[in-house]
């Protein structure tokens, strides 16, 4: 199976991964946006799941990572729901952390859990994700799952190069199983980047206009029962297609520009980061370097 990535280029895939990524389940994350909603008032915006899922994949084996942390890092958002993090905005999960309770369940799929065992892998190892370290370490640390959204992310909205991106990506190490970076000038440029992401992107008055307003048209659906929240286990086109049925969505969409922000409650989670940095064989934080 051939694949061309945005970021990490043309590569080609066989074995567990390339029959994992064949499941429906995770086909699945074709049709969900990595960015939410977004794409609806800025259809550039159209990465997906399935993208993302491959390039942590895809970063966690170009950093050395075994066979089974690659598998971890390709089916890590295996669970996500429609629109990826609206569901958390509409319930209100400050830690966005609705896909994660739902994991294990999406995990036991019946087509997903026979090529895991196909190949020898145990299922059960896979359901405390957060264990393997190069794809998922605490904030303010670096992770591939981290690193992969953040350059992605930034990467389609024009706001960094394929360049910078290599520069980046050549000063990664790993250093008692975790990511750190080679230079204080790595460093420097990714927690510029992570911040200007958190703050221009995903708190952008567009992002935020438009989830305030999709927050709304979904609890007005979950309450007139239009949909249900388990709809949200499907795709976001699933979703639309539901909600479009008694709203007209498209006109709501292109009259988003008339709403203030502050029309509505939009609960962000808190994201800061401050890398490991390698000096003089010593692992340091960026900000005690600084």
């Amino acid at each position: 199976m051939k694949y061309s990535d945005k970021i990490y280029g043309g590569v080609e895939f066989t074995g567990v991964i390339k029959e994992l990524i064949n499941t429906s389940a995770f086909q699945r994350l074709k049709r969900i946006h990595q960015g939410g909603v977004i794409f609806l008032v800025n259809p550039k915006i159209n990465h997906t799941r399935f993208e993302h899922s491959i390039g942590v994949m895809l970063l966690i084996k170009k950093i050395g990572g075994s066979i089974e942390e690659q598998v971890a890092g390709l089916i890590h958002d295996i669970s996500h729901t429609a629109f990826s993090h609206l569901i958390d905005y509409v319930l209100e999960i400050e830690e966005e952390d609705y896909h994660e309770n739902r994991f294990e369940e999406v995990l036991r799929d019946k087509e997903l859990n026979s090529v895991l065992k196909k190949y020898q892998l145990d299922i059960n190892k896979f359901i405390e994700i957060e264990s393997y370290q190069l794809l998922e370490y605490p904030l303010p640390n670096l992770s591939a799952d981290r690193i992969d959204y953040t350059l992605r992310d930034l990467f389609q909205i024009g706001e960094i190069s394929t360049k910078e991106i290599l520069w980046f990506l050549s000063g990664l190490k790993i250093v008692d199983n975790r990511i750190v970076l080679i230079s204080e000038e790595h460093g420097k440029w990714f927690q510029s980047k992570y911040e200007f992401l958190v703050s221009e992107y995903f708190g952008g008055k567009q992002n935020k206009e438009v989830n305030i307003l999709m927050k709304k048209v979904v609890k007005d659906c979950l309450t007139k029962r239009i949909i249900q929240e388990d709809d949200f286990h499907q795709d976001d086109f699933y979703l639309i297609d539901k909600i479009n049925r008694s709203v007209n969505l498209k006109k709501m969409i292109g009259e988003i520009g008339k709403m203030g922000i502050d029309n509505g409650k939009f609960i962000q989670k808190k994201r800061k980061v401050d890398p490991e940095i390698l000096v003089d064989n010593r692992v340091l934080k960026l900000s005690e370097i600084s």
